[in-house]
């Protein structure tokens, strides 16, 4: 996607969260147990403030603390943050080096589909509250997909040790001329930190393959919301080995929190 298609996706999403969260705040959220609506209308307007603060003053090696969000008019709050996003992304050319929490991407741009994505999975959110869900556009859904196996699940961490396994895996979107290939690995070692051993955990690498042991065929929107645990697997059309589709959204469920 274009980075001005991620600016209208981060408002047109923002929009459908704050309508969703007009029926009501004080709803549960199957999708976020624990949750009300209420508690995703503060988490993702948030969210939008600490990523702009970071874009407008351009913070490097660390990003600024979280705000508070009000105890009253709290949606007119959260478009007002979505809007100073947007206007202070729109602003800055994307290439301009800011803080991330993803290495290899320490940009602007990086922010641009990050919040894009957020606001599209935590509008579901809104509306599953409600028992309500719109469909994700197809394009913002296949680059949400590819976001979350590249940015999120890809590799294994760079202290550990990998495995290569015998099942592949090939992800096919319906409406979307988008694929992936991926080979399922194990990982191990001892994380430098908190010295955590890990052993034999699952994961995912990039590798073209002929003849994938398991196939996962679906609308863009679907697939997405699957790998978000947003989405039954009921959903989507498998062929070949179904307990890999589980170990996928285990590996995306362990990589996203």
């Amino acid at each position: 996607m274009r980075f001005p298609e991620y600016l209208t996706a981060i408002g047109r999403e923002s929009a459908a969260l704050a309508a969703a969260a007009e029926r009501g705040l004080d709803l549960d959220v199957p999708s976020c147990p624990g949750w009300k609506v209420r508690d995703v209308v503060q988490h993702t307007g948030v969210v939008h403030r600490q990523k702009e603060r970071i874009v407008r003053e351009r913070w490097i090696d660390a990003q600024p603390d979280l705000t508070n969000p009000p105890s009253s008019g709290l949606i007119e709050w959260f478009l007002k943050g979505s809007e100073s996003l947007v206007a202070t992304l729109t602003g800055t050319d994307p290439s301009t080096q800011v803080f991330s929490w993803y290495p290899p991407d320490q940009s602007v741009g990086f922010w641009y589909r990050r919040m894009a994505h957020e606001t599209a999975i935590h509008r579901v959110d809104a509306e599953l509250g409600h028992g309500i869900i719109n469909p994700i556009d197809p394009r913002l859904a296949a680059d949400g997909i590819d976001e979350i196996l590249t940015v999120m699940m890809g590799g294994c961490p760079d202290w550990a040790t990998s495995t290569a396994t015998d099942q592949t895996l090939r992800i096919e979107c319906r409406d979307r001329p988008d694929s992936w290939s991926l080979r399922f690995i194990t990982w191990s070692g001892t994380g430098p930190e908190s010295g955590t051993d890990y052993r034999d955990e699952p994961g995912l690498i990039f590798e073209a393959v002929g003849q994938p042991t398991t196939v996962i065929r679906g609308p863009a929107g679907d697939l997405d919301l699957f790998l978000w645990g947003r989405g039954p697997k009921e959903a989507l059309t498998i062929t070949g080995d179904d307990s890999s589709v589980d170990t996928l959204r285990a590996i995306a469920a362990a990589a996203t929190g």
